[in-house]
Protein backbone atom coordinates (compact mmCIF):
# COMPACT_ATOMS: atom_id res chain seq x y z
CA UNK A 1 0.00 0.00 0.00
CA UNK A 2 2.76 2.94 0.99
CA UNK A 3 4.47 1.36 -2.34
CA UNK A 4 1.46 2.46 -4.54
CA UNK A 5 1.02 6.05 -2.99
CA UNK A 6 4.98 6.27 -3.01
CA UNK A 7 4.34 5.83 -6.75
CA UNK A 8 1.64 7.61 -7.34
CA UNK A 9 3.36 10.71 -5.49
CA UNK A 10 6.42 10.21 -7.69
CA UNK A 11 3.81 10.11 -10.68
CA UNK A 12 2.03 13.28 -9.58
CA UNK A 13 5.65 15.21 -8.88
CA UNK A 14 6.59 14.52 -12.42
CA UNK A 15 3.21 15.13 -14.05
CA UNK A 16 3.70 18.66 -12.66
CA UNK A 17 7.76 19.10 -13.43
CA UNK A 18 6.89 18.44 -16.88
CA UNK A 19 3.39 20.31 -16.86
CA UNK A 20 4.53 23.45 -15.49
CA UNK A 21 7.37 24.64 -18.01
CA UNK A 22 4.17 24.65 -20.60
CA UNK A 23 2.04 26.48 -17.94
CA UNK A 24 4.79 28.97 -16.76
CA UNK A 25 5.18 29.91 -20.50
CA UNK A 26 1.82 30.55 -21.02
CA UNK A 27 1.72 32.75 -18.39
CA UNK A 28 4.73 34.40 -18.91
CA UNK A 29 4.57 34.93 -23.03
CA UNK A 30 1.72 36.37 -25.03
CA UNK A 31 2.01 38.70 -28.37
CA UNK A 32 1.13 41.76 -28.51
CA UNK A 33 -2.43 40.87 -30.36
CA UNK A 34 -3.13 39.43 -27.34
CA UNK A 35 -1.63 42.07 -25.34
CA UNK A 36 -4.30 44.83 -27.30
CA UNK A 37 -7.56 42.15 -27.39
CA UNK A 38 -8.15 43.35 -23.46
CA UNK A 39 -7.98 47.15 -24.35
CA UNK A 40 -10.00 46.72 -27.04
CA UNK A 41 -12.83 43.81 -25.74
CA UNK A 42 -13.49 45.96 -22.51
CA UNK A 43 -13.76 49.53 -23.73
CA UNK A 44 -16.09 48.10 -26.71
CA UNK A 45 -18.20 46.83 -23.95
CA UNK A 46 -18.16 50.84 -22.42
CA UNK A 47 -19.68 51.69 -25.63
CA UNK A 48 -22.36 48.55 -25.66
CA UNK A 49 -23.55 50.67 -22.16
CA UNK A 50 -22.92 54.15 -23.08
CA UNK A 51 -23.15 54.60 -26.67
CA UNK A 52 -20.06 55.65 -29.06
CA UNK A 53 -19.39 59.09 -26.74
CA UNK A 54 -15.93 60.01 -25.01
CA UNK A 55 -14.75 62.98 -23.43
CA UNK A 56 -11.33 64.64 -22.68
CA UNK A 57 -11.82 67.74 -20.35
CA UNK A 58 -8.50 69.62 -20.50
CA UNK A 59 -8.88 69.94 -24.10
CA UNK A 60 -12.54 71.45 -24.01
CA UNK A 61 -14.44 68.71 -24.14
CA UNK A 62 -16.45 68.04 -20.08
CA UNK A 63 -19.18 65.92 -20.72
CA UNK A 64 -19.45 62.47 -23.22
CA UNK A 65 -20.36 63.81 -26.58
CA UNK A 66 -20.87 61.86 -29.74
CA UNK A 67 -17.91 61.61 -32.14
CA UNK A 68 -18.11 64.60 -35.08
CA UNK A 69 -14.57 64.22 -37.13
CA UNK A 70 -12.91 61.39 -39.01
CA UNK A 71 -10.70 60.52 -36.93
CA UNK A 72 -12.98 60.53 -33.42
CA UNK A 73 -15.06 58.23 -35.74
CA UNK A 74 -12.84 55.29 -36.81
CA UNK A 75 -10.44 55.79 -33.55
CA UNK A 76 -13.57 54.80 -31.37
CA UNK A 77 -15.24 52.32 -33.35
CA UNK A 78 -11.87 50.33 -33.59
CA UNK A 79 -11.87 48.68 -30.73
CA UNK A 80 -14.55 46.91 -31.97
CA UNK A 81 -11.90 44.73 -34.09
CA UNK A 82 -11.80 42.01 -32.28
CA UNK A 83 -15.50 41.35 -31.77
CA UNK A 84 -16.32 41.75 -35.05
CA UNK A 85 -13.16 39.20 -36.21
CA UNK A 86 -14.84 36.93 -34.21
CA UNK A 87 -18.19 37.46 -35.79
CA UNK A 88 -20.19 39.75 -33.44
CA UNK A 89 -22.97 41.18 -35.32
CA UNK A 90 -23.30 44.09 -33.39
CA UNK A 91 -19.58 44.85 -33.86
CA UNK A 92 -19.72 44.88 -37.31
CA UNK A 93 -22.51 47.31 -37.63
CA UNK A 94 -20.11 49.44 -35.16
CA UNK A 95 -17.45 48.81 -37.45
CA UNK A 96 -19.47 49.60 -40.93
CA UNK A 97 -21.09 52.74 -39.88
CA UNK A 98 -18.43 54.18 -38.00
CA UNK A 99 -15.98 53.93 -41.55
CA UNK A 100 -19.32 55.20 -43.53
CA UNK A 101 -19.36 58.37 -41.19
CA UNK A 102 -15.48 58.58 -41.16
CA UNK A 103 -15.58 58.53 -44.98
CA UNK A 104 -18.04 60.70 -44.86
CA UNK A 105 -16.81 63.72 -42.91
CA UNK A 106 -13.44 64.01 -44.80
CA UNK A 107 -15.86 63.97 -48.30
CA UNK A 108 -16.87 67.28 -46.34
CA UNK A 109 -13.53 68.52 -46.11
CA UNK A 110 -11.43 70.32 -48.58
CA UNK A 111 -8.22 68.76 -49.85
CA UNK A 112 -5.74 71.65 -48.38
CA UNK A 113 -8.13 71.68 -45.24
CA UNK A 114 -6.07 68.22 -44.35
CA UNK A 115 -4.52 67.58 -41.19
CA UNK A 116 -2.63 64.44 -38.78
CA UNK A 117 -6.29 63.34 -37.77
CA UNK A 118 -7.16 62.84 -40.85
CA UNK A 119 -4.27 60.31 -41.85
CA UNK A 120 -4.75 58.73 -38.64
CA UNK A 121 -8.26 58.16 -39.76
CA UNK A 122 -7.69 57.00 -43.47
CA UNK A 123 -5.03 54.59 -41.69
CA UNK A 124 -7.49 52.90 -39.51
CA UNK A 125 -9.95 52.87 -42.03
CA UNK A 126 -7.13 50.75 -43.97
CA UNK A 127 -6.51 48.63 -41.28
CA UNK A 128 -10.23 47.63 -41.18
CA UNK A 129 -10.52 46.30 -44.38
CA UNK A 130 -6.99 44.58 -43.99
CA UNK A 131 -8.42 43.11 -40.27
CA UNK A 132 -11.98 42.17 -41.72
CA UNK A 133 -11.69 42.07 -45.33
CA UNK A 134 -14.84 40.50 -45.98
CA UNK A 135 -16.99 43.27 -43.39
CA UNK A 136 -17.02 45.20 -47.07
CA UNK A 137 -17.07 44.35 -50.85
CA UNK A 138 -14.70 45.21 -53.37
CA UNK A 139 -16.51 47.94 -54.79
CA UNK A 140 -17.17 49.59 -51.24
CA UNK A 141 -12.93 49.61 -50.67
CA UNK A 142 -11.86 50.78 -53.63
CA UNK A 143 -14.30 53.94 -53.31
CA UNK A 144 -12.48 54.48 -50.05
CA UNK A 145 -8.92 54.04 -51.04
CA UNK A 146 -8.96 55.75 -53.80
CA UNK A 147 -10.41 58.53 -52.40
CA UNK A 148 -7.47 58.17 -49.89
CA UNK A 149 -5.40 58.40 -52.87
CA UNK A 150 -6.62 61.95 -53.88
CA UNK A 151 -6.03 63.21 -50.46
CA UNK A 152 -2.53 61.89 -50.23
CA UNK A 153 -0.47 65.00 -51.49
CA UNK A 154 -2.42 67.55 -49.62
CA UNK A 155 -2.45 65.63 -46.47
CA UNK A 156 1.26 65.21 -46.43
CA UNK A 157 1.71 68.82 -47.08
CA UNK A 158 -0.22 69.78 -44.18
CA UNK A 159 0.70 72.38 -41.92
CA UNK A 160 0.95 70.05 -39.26
CA UNK A 161 2.73 71.61 -35.74
CA UNK A 162 5.97 69.78 -34.20
CA UNK A 163 4.46 66.18 -33.38
CA UNK A 164 1.88 66.08 -35.16
CA UNK A 165 4.02 66.31 -38.25
CA UNK A 166 5.94 63.11 -37.04
CA UNK A 167 2.08 61.24 -36.46
CA UNK A 168 1.31 62.57 -39.91
CA UNK A 169 4.52 61.40 -41.57
CA UNK A 170 4.61 58.06 -40.01
CA UNK A 171 0.92 57.65 -41.05
CA UNK A 172 1.23 58.63 -44.87
CA UNK A 173 4.07 56.43 -44.88
CA UNK A 174 2.42 53.43 -43.98
CA UNK A 175 -0.85 54.29 -46.28
CA UNK A 176 2.09 54.85 -49.46
CA UNK A 177 3.63 51.64 -48.67
CA UNK A 178 0.18 49.25 -48.42
CA UNK A 179 -1.26 51.26 -51.93
CA UNK A 180 2.38 50.62 -53.37
CA UNK A 181 1.79 47.06 -52.70
CA UNK A 182 -1.26 47.03 -54.15
CA UNK A 183 -0.76 48.52 -56.96
CA UNK A 184 -2.77 51.43 -56.37
CA UNK A 185 0.41 53.75 -56.58
CA UNK A 186 3.05 53.13 -59.30
CA UNK A 187 7.06 53.27 -58.40
CA UNK A 188 7.21 56.95 -59.66
CA UNK A 189 4.00 58.46 -57.43
CA UNK A 190 5.72 56.33 -54.36
CA UNK A 191 8.91 57.81 -54.37
CA UNK A 192 7.39 61.29 -54.76
CA UNK A 193 5.58 60.74 -52.40
CA UNK A 194 8.10 59.40 -49.60
CA UNK A 195 10.29 62.78 -50.45
CA UNK A 196 7.24 64.87 -49.23
CA UNK A 197 6.81 62.91 -45.75
CA UNK A 198 11.24 62.91 -45.23
CA UNK A 199 10.87 66.06 -45.17
CA UNK A 200 7.95 66.65 -43.59
CA UNK A 201 9.80 64.23 -40.48
CA UNK A 202 13.07 66.28 -41.44
CA UNK A 203 11.13 69.67 -40.49
CA UNK A 204 9.21 68.21 -37.42
CA UNK A 205 12.35 67.18 -35.66
CA UNK A 206 14.69 70.33 -36.40
CA UNK A 207 11.83 72.67 -34.73
CA UNK A 208 11.16 70.23 -31.49
CA UNK A 209 13.90 67.27 -30.81
CA UNK A 210 17.03 68.62 -29.64
CA UNK A 211 20.71 67.36 -30.06
CA UNK A 212 20.11 65.19 -27.20
CA UNK A 213 16.73 63.49 -27.91
CA UNK A 214 14.83 65.31 -25.79
CA UNK A 215 11.43 66.93 -27.35
CA UNK A 216 10.34 70.28 -26.60
CA UNK A 217 7.54 72.03 -27.83
CA UNK A 218 7.38 75.90 -28.87
CA UNK A 219 10.27 76.95 -29.84
CA UNK A 220 12.23 74.41 -26.79
CA UNK A 221 10.66 76.06 -23.77
CA UNK A 222 7.82 73.20 -22.53
CA UNK A 223 8.61 69.71 -22.37
CA UNK A 224 5.67 67.11 -22.15
CA UNK A 225 6.18 62.93 -21.43
CA UNK A 226 3.70 61.89 -23.41
CA UNK A 227 4.26 64.20 -26.48
CA UNK A 228 8.16 63.34 -26.38
CA UNK A 229 6.96 59.17 -26.52
CA UNK A 230 4.51 60.22 -29.20
CA UNK A 231 7.47 61.38 -31.32
CA UNK A 232 9.46 58.76 -30.83
CA UNK A 233 7.18 56.04 -31.45
CA UNK A 234 6.36 57.85 -34.55
CA UNK A 235 9.95 57.75 -35.58
CA UNK A 236 10.80 54.70 -34.53
CA UNK A 237 7.16 53.45 -36.78
CA UNK A 238 9.06 55.89 -39.94
CA UNK A 239 12.17 54.46 -39.43
CA UNK A 240 11.20 50.89 -40.05
CA UNK A 241 8.55 51.11 -42.74
CA UNK A 242 11.74 53.15 -44.61
CA UNK A 243 14.78 50.98 -42.95
CA UNK A 244 16.63 54.32 -42.32
CA UNK A 245 18.93 53.84 -39.19
CA UNK A 246 18.93 57.60 -38.59
CA UNK A 247 15.62 58.28 -37.62
CA UNK A 248 15.43 54.67 -35.62
CA UNK A 249 18.59 55.92 -33.71
CA UNK A 250 16.90 59.14 -32.77
CA UNK A 251 14.24 57.37 -31.68
CA UNK A 252 16.14 55.08 -29.36
CA UNK A 253 17.68 57.82 -27.89
CA UNK A 254 14.26 59.46 -26.83
CA UNK A 255 12.79 56.29 -25.21
CA UNK A 256 16.39 56.10 -22.92
CA UNK A 257 15.73 59.51 -22.35
CA UNK A 258 11.67 58.87 -20.76
CA UNK A 259 13.53 55.65 -18.86
CA UNK A 260 15.77 58.49 -17.28
CA UNK A 261 12.60 59.97 -15.63
CA UNK A 262 10.52 56.45 -15.04
CA UNK A 263 9.97 55.24 -11.64
CA UNK A 264 11.46 51.70 -10.79
CA UNK A 265 8.12 50.32 -11.53
CA UNK A 266 7.56 52.21 -14.71
CA UNK A 267 5.49 54.93 -13.69
CA UNK A 268 6.42 57.85 -15.27
CA UNK A 269 4.45 61.27 -14.11
CA UNK A 270 2.72 63.76 -16.32
CA UNK A 271 3.34 66.25 -14.54
CA UNK A 272 7.33 66.66 -15.36
CA UNK A 273 5.81 68.56 -18.25
CA UNK A 274 3.37 70.47 -19.20
CA UNK A 275 0.73 68.77 -21.26
CA UNK A 276 -1.39 66.44 -20.88
CA UNK A 277 -2.91 66.12 -17.79
CA UNK A 278 -2.01 62.29 -17.48
CA UNK A 279 -0.54 59.36 -19.06
CA UNK A 280 -2.76 56.48 -19.93
CA UNK A 281 -2.48 52.94 -21.37
CA UNK A 282 -1.70 54.63 -24.30
CA UNK A 283 1.41 55.92 -23.17
CA UNK A 284 3.07 52.77 -21.90
CA UNK A 285 2.12 50.52 -24.58
CA UNK A 286 4.33 53.38 -26.66
CA UNK A 287 6.94 52.99 -24.65
CA UNK A 288 7.37 49.52 -23.63
CA UNK A 289 7.40 48.95 -27.46
CA UNK A 290 10.02 51.35 -28.02
CA UNK A 291 12.17 49.29 -25.38
CA UNK A 292 10.97 46.00 -27.27
CA UNK A 293 12.20 47.47 -30.69
CA UNK A 294 15.57 48.69 -29.27
CA UNK A 295 15.93 44.91 -27.66
CA UNK A 296 16.10 46.88 -23.70
CA UNK A 297 14.85 44.03 -21.72
CA UNK A 298 12.90 46.45 -19.42
CA UNK A 299 10.36 47.41 -21.54
CA UNK A 300 7.73 44.72 -19.82
CA UNK A 301 7.80 46.96 -17.02
CA UNK A 302 6.14 49.54 -18.97
CA UNK A 303 3.62 46.96 -20.45
CA UNK A 304 3.15 45.80 -17.35
CA UNK A 305 2.46 48.88 -15.37
CA UNK A 306 -0.79 49.56 -18.18
CA UNK A 307 -2.19 46.12 -17.21
CA UNK A 308 -5.59 45.33 -14.93
CA UNK A 309 -7.40 48.29 -13.90
CA UNK A 310 -5.22 50.64 -13.77
CA UNK A 311 -6.65 52.70 -16.74
CA UNK A 312 -10.46 51.60 -15.67
CA UNK A 313 -10.73 53.05 -12.70
CA UNK A 314 -13.78 55.62 -13.58
CA UNK A 315 -16.43 53.88 -10.96
CA UNK A 316 -19.05 55.50 -13.34
CA UNK A 317 -17.70 54.19 -16.50
CA UNK A 318 -16.01 50.85 -15.10
CA UNK A 319 -15.13 49.63 -18.83
CA UNK A 320 -14.02 53.16 -19.47
CA UNK A 321 -10.43 53.32 -20.95
CA UNK A 322 -9.19 56.71 -19.81
CA UNK A 323 -5.96 58.69 -18.63
CA UNK A 324 -6.33 61.10 -15.10
CA UNK A 325 -3.83 62.73 -13.24
CA UNK A 326 -1.67 60.85 -11.17
CA UNK A 327 -0.90 63.53 -8.53
CA UNK A 328 -2.22 62.58 -5.25
CA UNK A 329 -5.32 64.01 -3.94
CA UNK A 330 -5.82 65.87 -7.31
CA UNK A 331 -9.00 65.97 -9.56
CA UNK A 332 -9.12 62.55 -11.48
CA UNK A 333 -10.75 64.52 -14.86
CA UNK A 334 -11.26 61.37 -16.84
CA UNK A 335 -10.11 61.97 -19.91
CA UNK A 336 -11.11 58.96 -23.03
CA UNK A 337 -8.08 56.70 -23.87
CA UNK A 338 -9.42 56.81 -27.42
CA UNK A 339 -6.18 57.07 -29.19
CA UNK A 340 -5.05 53.63 -27.83
CA UNK A 341 -6.22 51.62 -30.76
CA UNK A 342 -4.22 54.21 -33.64
CA UNK A 343 -0.97 53.01 -31.61
CA UNK A 344 -1.72 49.70 -31.43
CA UNK A 345 -2.98 49.52 -35.08
CA UNK A 346 0.55 50.99 -36.02
CA UNK A 347 2.49 49.01 -33.72
CA UNK A 348 0.69 45.57 -35.13
CA UNK A 349 2.09 45.95 -38.71
CA UNK A 350 5.37 46.16 -37.51
CA UNK A 351 7.04 42.27 -37.49
CA UNK A 352 9.75 43.25 -34.41
CA UNK A 353 6.56 43.98 -32.27
CA UNK A 354 4.58 40.83 -32.01
CA UNK A 355 6.15 38.89 -29.41
CA UNK A 356 5.84 40.57 -26.32
CA UNK A 357 7.45 38.40 -22.80
CA UNK A 358 5.98 39.70 -19.41
CA UNK A 359 7.78 37.00 -17.35
CA UNK A 360 6.20 38.19 -14.21
CA UNK A 361 8.43 41.51 -14.50
CA UNK A 362 7.53 44.38 -12.44
CA UNK A 363 10.57 46.59 -12.05
CA UNK A 364 13.45 47.91 -13.50
CA UNK A 365 17.21 46.53 -13.70
CA UNK A 366 19.80 48.02 -11.84
CA UNK A 367 20.53 50.65 -14.47
CA UNK A 368 17.69 52.63 -14.09
CA UNK A 369 18.23 53.26 -10.22
CA UNK A 370 20.75 56.09 -9.50
CA UNK A 371 20.54 57.79 -13.15
CA UNK A 372 21.44 60.95 -13.48
CA UNK A 373 21.76 63.44 -16.22
CA UNK A 374 23.52 66.99 -14.85
CA UNK A 375 22.95 68.93 -18.18
CA UNK A 376 19.01 68.70 -17.34
CA UNK A 377 19.23 68.15 -13.70
CA UNK A 378 18.06 64.81 -13.49
CA UNK A 379 18.57 62.87 -10.59
CA UNK A 380 16.59 59.46 -10.39
CA UNK A 381 17.11 57.02 -7.34
CA UNK A 382 14.08 54.51 -8.53
CA UNK A 383 11.53 56.05 -5.97
CA UNK A 384 12.70 59.85 -6.06
CA UNK A 385 12.99 61.74 -9.10
CA UNK A 386 13.96 65.21 -9.89
CA UNK A 387 13.60 66.76 -13.15
CA UNK A 388 14.43 70.57 -13.83
CA UNK A 389 13.98 70.95 -9.81
CA UNK A 390 11.16 69.59 -9.65
CA UNK A 391 10.78 66.37 -6.96
CA UNK A 392 8.40 63.67 -7.71
CA UNK A 393 8.19 60.84 -4.96
CA UNK A 394 6.64 57.69 -6.01
CA UNK A 395 3.35 56.96 -3.38
CA UNK A 396 3.29 53.77 -1.82
CA UNK A 397 0.91 52.11 -4.38
CA UNK A 398 2.42 53.02 -7.57
CA UNK A 399 -0.31 54.97 -8.40
CA UNK A 400 0.59 58.30 -7.72
CA UNK A 401 3.22 60.58 -6.90
CA UNK A 402 4.00 63.46 -4.18
CA UNK A 403 5.32 66.45 -6.33
CA UNK A 404 7.63 69.31 -4.87
CA UNK A 405 8.55 72.10 -6.62
CA UNK A 406 12.09 72.78 -5.23
CA UNK A 407 12.56 76.63 -7.31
Amino acid sequence: MLRKKTHIIITVILLALFFTPIFCQAFEYTSLDHYTRYFYNRYSKHFDNFGLKYASPTYGIQKLKNPETSREWISLASYYKYRSIRGDIKAKQALKDAVHQSYLASLNKLPHAQSFQDAESYFLILQVFENDPNLFNEFEQKRIIYQIKKYIEPGIKANDTENRSLVSAAHWQYIVNLLHTKNILNQSQKEYFDKLIKIKIDTAINSCINQDYWYFENNWKDFSPHYHTVSAFMLMIYGDLTQQDKYLDISQGMYYNIKKVSFKNGMVEAHLGRRPLGLGAQFYLMQGLLGKYFDDPDYSVYLAYAKGHRFFSDKQHPDRLEFHSTIENSDPQFHDDYAFSDKAELALTIPKLQNVNFSSKYYFDDPIQQSSDDSYNIKNTGNKIIFNKIKNVLGSYGNWSHIYNLK
